[in-house]
């Protein structure tokens, strides 16, 4: 597992404040750093109660524990890096989204041919009552203009 460790896009902002920006590049940061210690209970608790997980030919995730027990699955059977790079964030009261570009290298194991897809996801954070953001809804899909986002292996 390869994952970025640090925010290094510069992307464009709309809406919101600094501190909103911060909170939601750490919520990446944290999301990088659970998946590639296989903690899918932090990661988990990175989404709100009922977000969703809507990735490629898979039914949605709904809710906290399917999305860990998604994530779980995910590693069990799969050697995946990812680069992720974000495009644009807007926030807007409660609620901010971004569009993003990822990179991800797979291998099912035991030991499968590497398989290489780039695409665009887009990301809903929700700003809880707490003051606390997560991530609301997490949907990907393959694109052929974001092949330009960095592949690590």
């Amino acid at each position: 597992m390869t994952l970025l460790s640090t925010p290094s896009w510069g992307y464009q902002k709309r809406g919101g404040t600094e501190e909103d920006y911060a909170a939601i590049d750490a919520i990446e940061v944290q999301w990088q750093a659970a998946y590639g210690a296989r903690d899918f209970e932090v990661l988990a608790d990175l989404y709100t109660e009922y977000g969703w997980v809507m990735a490629r030919r898979r039914p949605a995730m709904r809710g906290r524990e399917e999305t860990r027990n998604f994530f779980v699955s995910v590693a069990e059977y799969t050697n995946l890096a990812v680069t992720f790079g974000v495009e644009k964030l807007e926030a807007i009261a409660r609620f901010a989204w971004n569009v993003a570009r990822f990179a991800l290298t797979y291998q099912s194991m035991p030991g499968r041919e590497p398989v290489y897809e780039s695409g665009r996801a887009l990301i809903l954070y929700k700003k809880g009552y707490d003051g606390q953001w997560r991530i609301h809804r997490d949907m990907d899909t393959p694109t052929p203009d974001a092949a330009s986002a960095p592949v690590i292996l």
